[in-house]
């Protein structure tokens, strides 16, 4: 896992140089967002074959896989995850930030304790499950 970050740094700070660099090519250059999300995505792919996400890897306010530890909240007992400080103040402040609905059952999963896995064909999208069971159920409908 630790070569994967140091992969995902290193990309980063290899794509950051060279979209500065390559501004007199004509094309217009990149963002910042735009260059982690494409890094995020690839490192997506790679996770598919794992299925089960490790929970510190997603943010919770946005619901996507980040490809890195996030900065852990803990509430009422239980740490929720989000990527930045506004994230951290919605996962304090608003209960909705904390629960998602079970895609197969349609009930109401606390984040903190869910099977999360990606969702297919999104990029680093997530899903919550309430169970293993729950998930291994919903691929086969």
């Amino acid at each position: 896992m630790r070569t994967r970050i140091k992969i995902l740094a290193l990309s980063t700070l290899t794509i950051s140089l060279l979209s500065i660099s390559c501004n007199n090519s004509g094309k217009k250059a990149r963002t910042e967002k735009e260059i982690v999300k494409e890094i995020v995505e690839k490192e997506a792919q790679h996770v598919k074959k794992e299925v089960k996400l490790k929970t510190s890897f997603v943010c919770f306010v946005n619901n996507n896989y980040m490809g890195i530890e996030q900065i852990p909240v803990e509430v009422e007992g239980k740490t929720y995850y989000g990527c930045c400080e506004d994230c951290v103040g919605k996962l304090k402040n608003l209960r909705e930030t904390r629960y998602a609905i079970d895609p197969l059952t349609g009930t109401e999963v606390d984040k903190a304790t869910a099977y999360i896995v990606l969702k297919p064909n999104s990029g680093a999208a997530v899903l919550y499950f309430q169970s293993e069971e729950n998930y291994l159920n919903y691929i086969k409908s």
